[in-house]
């Protein structure tokens, strides 16, 4: 009782309010500031986190990739290209006539040929696709694959019957053989602006698990004594310029989306002059053997003593 005369006293006092007891409770609301101080934390925590995603991975690019065809032939408006890969079939390293288009001269008999066995089905020619012809600091951006099931063919005997088996000469296009017709690349030049790419040609032998290097078409250069037949540095086969003999010229048409390959005197190649691949061959043993006793004989000692 004594409580409630105080309260009374107090709000008499405060507010000149008299609240006369009756036995029933009474409700008395105060009115309270409040102030949130984590109004909008969510919000600030989705800003934060997506700050956070940019830092890490970046601003969003565009990577729409678009389909480059070869460009039509200025004379006959074909769209077609034609490649034709050359094997070492023996004999001198000078006459070109020794490289020949077929499989036989890499140890395929005309049985793995005709019956398309695994050893040659999953064999297949590679082309790499690089931003320059220094084959220390150059990027490979793409690679297009020519299958060996693809080509025209030719006749061989198999025991005692002649046949028809594939040969490494194609005739790429939109219908046909199309596949490694096609350069698929960046639609646009904001991430990475390239139109010339430089290629290189390999071939797999599924038969033997290893990658044949190819060299480019020496005769087209006005020397016509075989792939390594090189004037420039005498009577040494194996010495050449890389960017010559090992590459060709891709000039992409963003506008067109098309793409020509030329050679290192700018002609152009694929159209009624076919874009000639030959095997590479490495140097023998013995030339190794005897260039690493003339220039480096420290070297050779130490092997020696080995």
């Amino acid at each position: 009782m004594d409580l409630m005369l105080q309260l009374n006293h107090f709000l008499m006092t405060a507010n000149k309010v008299t609240i006369v007891p009756n036995g029933i409770d009474k409700q008395i609301n105060i009115p309270v500031r409040l102030t949130w101080d984590y109004l909008g934390l969510d919000m600030a925590i989705e800003e934060y986190e997506t700050e956070v995603i940019t830092e890490v991975i970046g601003v969003g690019r565009d990577f729409e990739i678009n389909r480059f065809a070869h460009a039509p032939d200025i004379t006959t408006n074909n769209t077609e290209i034609n490649y034709e890969f050359y094997f070492y079939s023996g004999g001198s390293t000078y006459d070109i006539n020794n490289w020949k288009i077929n499989y036989l001269g890499e140890g395929f008999t005309p049985q793995d040929l005709y019956y398309y066995t695994n050893n040659f089905a999953n064999s297949f020619f590679k082309l790499d696709f690089y931003d320059n012809t220094d084959d220390k600091k150059q990027t490979n951006y793409l690679t297009v694959i020519i299958p060996t099931q693809q080509g025209f063919k030719m006749t061989t005997q198999m025991q005692r019957i002649v046949v028809d088996v594939r040969k490494p000469k194609f005739v790429l296009d939109y219908v046909g053989d199309r596949e490694g017709f096609f350069i698929y690349w960046l639609k646009k030049r904001e991430f990475l602006n390239i139109d010339t790419f430089y290629m290189s040609a390999k071939f797999y032998n599924a038969k033997t698990g290893q990658f044949i290097k190819m060299m480019t078409d020496n005769d087209s250069l006005g020397q016509p004594r075989g792939p390594q037949g090189n004037f420039a540095f005498g009577s040494n086969q194996y010495k050449f310029d890389n960017n010559i003999l090992f590459y060709y010229t891709v000039n992409l048409d963003y506008k067109n989306q098309t793409y020509q390959v030329v050679n290192s005197n700018g002609q152009r190649l694929g159209t009624t002059i076919p874009i000639k691949w030959y095997e590479y061959l490495n140097p023998p043993v013995l030339w190794k053997f005897f260039t690493l006793l003339k220039y480096r004989p420290r070297q050779f000692l130490v092997i020696y003593l080995l």
